[in-house]
């Protein structure tokens, strides 16, 4: 007579509980070949090789169902073609995966900039070359207070998020040059999110450009318009000449802040030329 194994050695065996072999036998995955009159399931040796090979399929990410169906029909073509279906939805995971890793170093960099510029006590302005960058922008609700600032950057965020996980490269307020030297600073201006680099294709989608900015960092709301005249007046004085829109970038929002400073930490961008 052939000697069985009890549940616990099978389980053991194959790195399993035995709650997982019980399973197995109720969704006809696995079955042992005895059960004795106590309900104790015993199976036979002959029967590694197929929960070994089922439990390769799940280390795969294979799911059950599918291992199930699979083994009611087994042969190699189809598993060639099962293997070769669970290679694409692995290679979708690792590319999603990717923007998730892409999108936290994104914030991290944001992070790490509110923290260096807190660190250097808020110098005065200061110029930088940033590279060309994608938006998408919705002019302010009206009127322009806090709480519509939240509205319209929300109408932008539902509107990606339509199509893609919402990038986490920020977002902030565009001020509009035109606007500004006209003296009516707030004319046109709105929300913006900042795509990303793998971000698919959205209406109102705008292009800021490689150049070298005029940058300021500040505490406040973009509809505080005193740190843009402070900034222009430092382009001014130092011989530059503004030749595009003000991007005002959130680097820190109110909800890292206690109610006394209920203002966002941000960095007043001001693409700028010698003159």
């Amino acid at each position: 007579m052939e000697f069985l194994i009890s549940i616990s050695e099978m389980a053991k065996l194959h790195g399993l509980t035995r709650q997982a072999l019980i399973y197995y036998d109720e969704i006809n995955l696995f079955k042992p070949v005895k059960v004795d009159e106590n309900g104790y399931r015993y199976y036979s040796k002959r029967q590694i090789p197929y929960l070994r090979e089922i439990c390769f399929l799940k280390s795969l990410g294979i799911s059950l169902k599918e291992i199930v169906n699979h083994f009611h029909d087994r042969s190699p073509e189809k598993e060639i073609v099962l293997l070769h279906k669970q290679k694409e939805d692995v290679l979708h995971e690792i590319a999603r995966l990717n923007k998730i890793r892409e999108s936290i170093n994104q914030r991290l960099n944001i992070y790490e900039e509110a923290v260096d510029a807190d660190a250097m006590q808020m110098q005065e302005p200061f110029i930088r070359s940033i590279v060309a960058r994608q938006a998408v922008f919705k002019e302010y609700v009206q009127p322009i207070n806090k709480e519509n600032l939240h509205i319209t950057l929300m109408g932008l965020w539902r509107e990606i998020f339509k199509k893609e996980m919402v990038p986490s490269s920020g977002f902030g307020s565009i001020i509009k040059k035109e606007a500004i030297l006209s003296r009516n600073h707030l004319k046109g201006a709105g929300s913006c999110i900042f795509l990303s680099q793998w971000s698919t294709e959205h209406l109102n989608t705008i292009a800021l450009p490689t150049a070298d900015y005029a940058c300021m960092y500040k505490y406040g709301m973009p509809y505080d318009v005193i740190h843009v005249e402070n900034l222009l007046d430092w382009i001014g004085k130092n011989g530059y000449r503004l030749v595009g829109d003000i991007v005002d970038v959130c680097l820190l929002d109110t909800t890292f802040y206690k109610e006394q400073k209920a203002l966002d930490f941000c960095m007043l961008q001001a693409p700028v030329k010698l003159r």
